[in-house]
């Protein structure tokens, strides 16, 4: 949902023609229009990225393979040799308007944020090098959890002169990125994401057991490690106001502590991540995993 207009973008893909489909609504919850974007092949997209004035479509060689299915037993085929495309279109265009943009094979499941800077459009995701697990025993597989898994990377499209800078940002395997909602579409300062402790990554703990928030103008790296047996879930950012500054309120994230089999909803000071934490919520059940979650003020 655009911060500023109230509307929402959002789209729709299938593995039969037509692949993939835009919507618009209006911010009072009318669809208003929807537009049919050309793909070269039925790609699992799971996510794409709005800026102030475009759409990017996120095309990955994860791609809907009926014939597979028949021989092999799963749906999707990991087809790198395709590469990863970049469809950015005005938002106020169509399927005319897109154009389209090459770079390395890749998968991704979550952008943090986009934005325009000048001729060019940045975009933020939690990029996995591969993403073939409908293959047995490969999500078990070390090489898989680790090489393999998502991390935080920067791609920069160019739009005048063409071509995608790609910059990774971090070597710690994260997923589950945010950012402060109103700054999305908007260039933004810090972004907050799932992590995964290196001393941890022997397949017996849970995936996340930490938040790490970046200030991606500075450079720094902030983390908040809740242990072995601990797993976390997405972490969400809300402002202490409506007026606050980007990064003054809190960060909330739920978090299961296998010990005691209950989940607790943590409070963290987003400017003192890895402080004393401002509330400890302790829920008398667990919480099982989940994978989003938003704040609706009362």
């Amino acid at each position: 949902i655009d911060p500023e207009t109230g509307e929402m973008l959002f789209f729709g893909y299938s593995p039969f023609p037509p692949y993939l489909t835009f919507h618009e609504a209006s911010a009072d919850g009318t669809l208003v229009r929807s537009e049919v974007i050309d793909v070269a092949w039925p790609s699992m997209m799971h996510d794409f990225a709005v800026t102030r004035d475009h759409v990017v479509f996120i095309l990955c060689p994860l791609v809907f393979s009926f014939e597979r299915l028949a021989e092999r037993g799963g749906v999707f085929s990991w087809e790198p040799e395709r590469g990863t495309r970049l469809g950015v279109m005005p938002r106020r265009g169509g399927n005319a308007d897109v154009r389209w943009f090459e770079t390395d094979p890749c998968y991704v499941f979550h952008p943090m944020n986009a934005y325009e800077d000048g001729d060019a459009i940045v975009l933020d995701v939690a990029r996995y090098g591969r993403l073939d697990f409908m293959s047995p025993g490969v999500v078990e597989d070390p090489a898989y959890r680790d090489e393999n898994a998502a991390r935080l990377h920067r791609w920069r499209i160019d739009l005048g002169r063409g071509g995608v800078a790609s910059t990774p940002l971090d070597d710690i395997v994260a997923e589950f990125p945010r950012v402060d909602e109103r700054r999305l579409g908007r260039p933004h300062r810090f972004g907050y994401m799932a992590a995964r402790e290196p001393a941890l990554n022997d397949g017996a703990q849970p995936l996340w057991t930490a938040v790490r928030k970046y200030d991606l103008a500075r450079g720094g790296v902030t983390e908040r490690r809740f242990g072995a047996g601990n797993g976390v879930g997405e972490p969400l950012f809300v402002p202490r106001s409506a007026r606050a500054a980007e990064d003054d309120g809190w960060v909330l994230v739920l978090a299961y502590d296998a010990a005691r089999d209950t989940t607790d909803l943590w409070i963290l000071g987003a400017q003192d991540l890895g402080g004393e934490p401002v509330a400890r919520v302790g829920l008398p059940h667990r919480v099982p995993y989940g994978f989003h979650g938003n704040w609706v003020p009362a």
